[in-house]
């Protein structure tokens, strides 16, 4: 089930990450209303979803190996980016229809967390 959701999330951070910096402009006219963005901040979150494209896609190959890279990294990330957009639609910056994403987020974040906490520490010598 991990492997899935490494893919699943992998793939979606891959399209808008690809959208974010190759077409930052599009993307900005196709998404909901956000506060004002110029293209280089679209670019960086575009980076940014990227980078987390990479992590999850690689992890997805064997998720017992890098889950304990993927898992506290990727949880940062996505509980990190979602209570930011959540607090964008809370003070109306953004309209309650923005709350799909960042609800997926936080739910895999949360579960990112979750099997973050759950995994044994490596004792010291």
């Amino acid at each position: 089930m991990l492997g899935s959701l490494f893919v699943f999330f992998g793939i979606a951070h891959l399209l808008f990450g690809i959208a974010g910096v190759v077409f930052p402009t599009w993307f900005y006219g196709a998404v909901p209303p956000w506060p004002p963005l110029h293209v280089g901040q679209i670019q960086i979150a575009g980076v940014f979803d990227l980078s987390l494209a990479a992590l999850f896609l690689g992890a997805a190959g064997d998720p017992a190996r890098y889950l304990p890279v993927a898992a506290p990294a990727g949880a940062v990330a996505e509980l990190g980016h979602a209570i930011v957009r959540i607090g964008h639609i809370v003070v109306g910056d953004n309209p309650p229809a923005d709350l799909l994403a960042p609800s997926c987020m936080l739910a895999f974040g949360v579960y990112l967390l979750v099997q973050t906490l759950k995994r044994p520490r490596a004792q010291p010598e």
